[in-house]
């Protein structure tokens, strides 16, 4: 396998040279790339020596981690190179743009003036400012990330139910179609699904032993993705919590309830605080669900709108459109939705995909919660709270789309397993029948 990892390796820096010589000859930063390339695959190998004791997982894992990496590499590539910038992304441009500005300000040669930067702005400035503003050294740093996420989707699954399942949620995060997007472009995107991943599997790991390093990386994981989203601190401190909550199958039914009933108000609540934080709605003295209607209005804008009509500004509508909005904010875009606009149709040629994942992903919850596998409460506490408060206060598909990046790679934890169970299923159904033992003449009865 360490011949195999090596030949991924070359496979991957030729590859990347074929494409810097046809798609983009006047890149200058290879050396610095190359030696990112190199330093990032050595951090994975690290990491998986470190985690991962039997060498045919481990070989596993590298082979699925490399396979993530060329994959993301490839299509960031091939979106900077062939598309016009911002074309998927088009706050992406501003990262870009005011990374450099800031690098530059850094150096002492140029004034930032845009007052506060934002988070991914000074990440993308942190990287322009050691590589020289090389843009392919950034975006390699969000591929990586990326294909991390990967790893860390491995080991929830493989801790939540067995390595088979973990095999299964592992390949489709290599492979779906907008998580590979989103790590292939300068965006927080990627950023955050990696730390809510990275957290939900330290928590698992100092649930099952109280280590300090665990517990330290536990704690700084919770910071950085206080810093790219602010709003996500009290979502992760809920997760992390439930996971220390003891259920019985007695009373899970009760407690289901209850912290269903908690999560939809506390999502109501965080979604309204969030309005207010959006400078023109700052001062406003309307009520929570006002506000939130004030964020659904401001949602509401280009070719991708959806549910206009939906007013959630009293509670019996807030309650009444829950079920809508969590099924439009989970499947959508749907396929009677095929518009002229290209970005629509591909995102709905993926959804006819994801349908399938999602549907094993509430297969997979629902055996976790009959067996009694109560570890995966915080997996679920993050995907139900996520999705009640975006679902509440997102109108636009396109804005919805991205977002449902953060639920959909937590979904695939349980999609995983879902999977594993029909193969279970399969196997019972079509086994061939065991032959009955005939007992050997010299025990017959009748010749005793």
């Amino acid at each position: 396998m360490r011949s195999n990892a090596l030949i991924y390796i070359i496979a991957i820096i030729a590859a990347m040279v074929i494409g810097w010589s046809l798609f983009n000859p006047e890149y200058s930063g290879a050396i610095e790339y190359l030696i990112m390339l190199v330093f990032f695959i050595m951090v994975a190998w690290i990491i998986l020596v470190a985690f991962v004791p039997g060498h045919k997982e481990r070989g596993y894992l590298i082979s699925i981690f490399l396979v993530a990496l060329g994959l993301r590499m490839l299509v960031s590539l091939l979106v900077h190179t062939l598309l016009p910038p911002g074309y998927f992304a088009p706050d992406e441009v501003g990262y870009i743009e005011n990374g450099k500005l800031l690098a530059n300000a850094w150096s002492g040669s140029f004034f930032y003036p845009y007052g506060k930067p934002l988070p991914q702005t000074i990440v993308s400035a942190i990287l322009f400012f050691i590589f020289g503003n090389n843009l392919y050294v950034a975006l390699l740093f969000e591929n990586f990330i990326g294909a991390m996420t990967v790893l860390n989707v491995y080991f929830i699954t493989k801790r939540l139910f067995n390595k088979q399942s973990a095999r299964y949620a592992s390949l489709v995060t290599t492979i779906l179609p907008s998580l590979v997007l989103w790590s292939s472009l300068l965006l927080k995107d990627p950023n955050t699904q990696f730390l809510v991943t990275f957290i939900i599997h330290l928590t698992l790991r100092l649930k099952e032993r109280l280590r300090i390093n665990n517990l330290a990386l536990l704690v700084g994981s919770i910071a950085l993705i206080g810093f790219f989203r602010g709003y996500l601190l009290i979502i992760v401190f809920m997760a992390v919590a439930s996971s220390f909550i003891t259920f019985h199958k007695e009373t899970f039914i009760r407690n289901f309830i209850i912290i269903t009933v908690f999560a939809m108000v506390f999502a109501t609540l965080f979604s309204s605080y969030e309005a207010k934080t959006v400078p023109k709605y700052e001062t406003s003295k309307e009520n929570t669900l006002q506000s939130l209607q004030n964020i659904r209005s401001g949602f509401y804008t280009g070719g991708s709108k959806m549910l206009g009509h939906v007013n959630i500004s009293t509670p019996a509508n807030a309650l009444m459109y829950s079920p809508l909005l969590l099924t439009v904010f989970f499947l959508a875009p749907f396929p009677w939705d095929i518009t002229s606009s290209i970005l629509h149709n591909l995102a709905t040629a993926e959804s006819l995909v994801w349908y399938f994942f999602f549907f094993y992903a509430i297969k997979g919850i629902i055996r976790s919660l009959k067996e009694g596998n109560f570890n995966v409460m915080p997996v679920l506490v993050m995907v139900g709270v996520l999705s009640i408060a975006y679902a509440l206060a997102i109108t636009n598909m396109g804005a919805a789309y991205r977002f449902r990046g953060q639920v959909s790679v937590l979904l695939l934890v349980f999609s995983g397993y879902g999977l594993y169970l029909r193969k279970q299923e399969h196997e019972k159904k079509y086994a061939l029948p065991v032959d009955p033992k005939i007992p050997s003449p010299s025990h017959h009865p009748s010749l005793s």
